[in-house]
């Protein structure tokens, strides 16, 4: 079951960012099944312009917000874009964060395992991008055009993170 939450929306659950795929701006926000919470919870937010978060959070309540909440100063690019978007708070254990992003946030509740895909994202086929990957790596390319390997890559030489 996937819907457009109505704001503000609090969940008392642990959550990881999972996804934020910069091409299309999306951000998913994943909370996994646990033995209190027997199903799994996705948020994800689309157009995403600018975002300070944590990689988790424990407890998040969802409202909206102004510029006013905007913790950093913004380019002058996310400034002339920012009226057009909508500034949402993010708010865990009492620390408020933020981002910029198009209206809306949509959830889905359902059964599946933490690492299967998002019927949130069911339109977009990320194995699609990790063959090519894999591709550059069994042939002594990185992603980022120099020599190495997927396998243990902590990002440190610029590519991205362990892909198996």
């Amino acid at each position: 079951m996937s819907y457009v939450v109505t704001l503000p929306a609090q969940y008392n659950r642990l959550f990881s960012v999972h996804l934020y795929w910069v091409s299309h701006g999306l951000l998913l926000l994943r909370s996994g099944k646990t033995n209190q919470h027997p199903s799994r919870l996705d948020i994800l937010f689309s157009d995403v312009r600018w975002m300070a978060l944590p990689a988790w959070f424990e407890g998040i309540r969802i409202e909206l917000g102004g510029l006013s909440d905007i913790p950093l100063p913004l380019t002058a690019k996310i400034k002339q874009e920012a009226h057009l978007m909508t500034v949402f708070r993010v708010v865990s254990q009492g620390v408020a964060h933020c981002l910029i992003a198009g209206a809306g946030v949509r959830v889905a509740e359902d059964q599946a395992d933490y690492g299967a895909d998002s019927v949130l994202l069911a339109d977009l086929d990320f194995r699609a991008f990790v063959a090519p990957l894999r591709t550059q790596a069994q042939h002594g390319a990185s992603p980022n055009g120099g020599p190495g390997e997927l396998s243990g890559n902590s990002g440190a030489r610029g590519g991205p993170p362990s892909v198996s």
